[in-house]
């Protein structure tokens, strides 16, 4: 998978988020997640479905956060689930009637935040995950109530306790991607860091990404 996924920010105006989703593939980024704290399903299944013919137009990826149901029905390339959304009785519902579609046919992410015990051992008793997400790292506007790294040991075990594909977040930016790396991160998923109108800051997460350890 790729090592900057873009997610976008919530409660952002489409045709903003359509002409900067345009400028990050021009970029060179092509993993985008979609969030939404809508409540109005149709506005986020239009809003989504919008997002996938654009990023689809320049051979990008889309993952849908929370909404497995809406991710199958627009045709996006996988999901994004936390633990309560993983155990929402309607999702679970939705997972164990289309295991076999869902497992090999789309990406699946599941955030860990801090737990390490979850991240050496996610739920897959029916989702085969494809990457994990462990985090916040640093504060962000983007989510409220976001549970911080412990310690600096914790932050350097997390890449430890899992084969599977990591992807770092919480407020990461051009101002320290680099730090992240030198604990031993190699992907990272960023919001606010990307969704940005300074193009020099973009370059630069680009440019330190790219950067050989």
């Amino acid at each position: 998978m790729k090592s900057i996924y873009a997610i976008t920010p919530p409660n952002e105006k489409l045709e903003n988020l359509l002409k900067q989703v345009d400028s990050l593939l021009d970029a060179g980024i092509t993993l985008f997640q979609y969030r939404s704290k809508e409540n109005n399903l149709n506005k986020i299944k239009n809003e989504a479905s919008s997002l996938l013919e654009t990023i689809k137009r320049k051979n990008g990826k889309l993952i849908i956060n929370d909404f497995p149901e809406i991710a199958i029905e627009i045709g996006a390339d996988g999901f994004h689930l936390g633990l309560a959304d993983y155990l929402n009785k309607k999702n679970q519902l939705f997972l164990k009637n289309n295991t076999n579609l869902i497992n090999e046919n789309y990406i699946k992410g599941f955030s860990c935040k801090w737990n390490l015990e979850i991240l050496e051992n996610p739920p897959e008793d029916i989702i085969q995950w494809d990457y994990l997400a462990v985090g916040s790292f640093f504060e962000t506007n983007t989510k409220l109530n976001v549970s911080m790294p412990p310690s600096k040991e914790i932050m350097m075990q997390a890449p430890l306790r899992t084969n599977k594909t990591l992807y770092a977040i919480g407020g990461i930016s051009n101002k320290n991607i680099t730090s992240l790396k030198m604990l031993g991160y190699k992907k990272f998923a960023i919001s606010k860091g990307l969704f940005t109108n300074r193009p020099n800051e973009i370059e630069e997460i680009i440019k330190i990404n790219n950067e050989k350890d």
